[in-house]
């Protein structure tokens, strides 16, 4: 369905592939077991640098489990420096609670979709249970009057950025797309109608990751964009300033829709890529099994 495909994009920034698909998932993937379990999965990508250098690039998933960024709390505490994605200006220490990707009425929707998703997916938000007050956070990406000044000189609107995924997202469709959305909607109208319906709004979610990477290309291709270009290109930047001072052991902590053109950077200073690690962002239990009239019958989960 092309929304969630485009909501997939503004919700984590992130590029993916379905797993059962693909067998080189690069940083994203959605995974189905036979008895209907189910996990988002993002990736860590190692990397080793001259001096070596490591640098890892945690991908991020802005709503998710509350065991999810639990986890990345413990993991981070093993880092010289966890370099952040927060377009502003953060002030060292202090919580960022629910703010949301800055104090700027153009940007607020961003976080209104993410709170209306975290609300319906039930699921948490990564600036409320990510600790970043701990002191080897730092700050890596724009500032307000920098992104805005940027989006201005090279035209970028987010309305333009929508279209041009959209256009990216056709271009990778098949002749069975107007069919498929139509059909997702009756399956989105039935999930909205039931009284607990967040792990099949998941899993209807979840499937559609696998056009993300390709839209995510889309979006970067003629002469890149702000929102994942420049600010991939500060954010090496502000790694290099915490290398120049002696931090050894880093990590990068952005979208995972950043890591295809940061990853070719880090390539291009000399950097390799070691290894990977899969993290479960999101985990769907089974279906439920019911029993009626001495037989055993298993839920079919919405969207299948």
């Amino acid at each position: 369905m092309m929304f969630f495909g485009l909501l997939g994009v503004w919700l984590t920034l992130a590029g993916g592939v379905r797993a059962e698909e693909k067998e080189a998932a690069e940083h994203m993937r959605f995974v189905e077991d036979d008895d209907g379990a189910a996990r988002l999965e993002v990736v860590v990508v190692k990397m080793e640098g001259p001096g070596g250098v490591l640098v890892d690039l945690v991908g991020a998933v802005h709503v998710a489990d509350a065991v999810y960024f639990e986890a990345l709390n413990e993991r981070f505490k093993g880092y010289d420096a966890v370099l952040y994605e927060l377009v502003g200006s953060p002030e060292k220490g202090k919580p960022l609670g629910n703010r949301v990707v800055a104090n700027d009425a153009r940007l607020g929707w961003i976080g209104t979709l993410q709170q209306k998703m975290k609300e319906a997916l039930k699921l948490e938000g990564q600036l409320e249970k990510i600790d970043y007050t701990a002191a080897n956070f730092v700050h890596a990406d724009m500032g307000m009057e920098a992104f805005q000044k940027t989006q201005e000189t090279k035209q970028e609107t987010f309305l333009g950025l929508w279209l041009k995924a959209m256009a990216a997202q056709q271009s990778v469709g098949s002749s069975e797309a107007a069919g498929n959305d139509l059909a997702s909607v009756m399956v989105l109208l039935q999930i909205l109608m039931k009284k607990d319906g967040a792990d099949d709004l998941k899993r209807l979610i979840g499937r559609e990751f696998d056009q993300v990477e390709s839209i995510m290309s889309g979006l970067e291709a003629g002469g890149g964009t702000v929102i994942i270009g420049e600010r991939n290109r500060v954010a090496l930047e502000v790694m290099a300033e915490q290398i120049a001072v002696g931090k050894k052991r880093l990590a990068i902590f952005y979208g995972a829709g950043h890591f295809p053109d940061m990853q070719k950077r880090l390539e291009a200073m000399g950097f390799q890529k070691k290894g990977e690690e899969w993290l479960a962002a999101w985990s769907i239990p089974p279906r439920v099994v019911e029993k009626k009239k001495g037989k055993t019958k298993v839920a079919e989960e919405a969207g299948k």
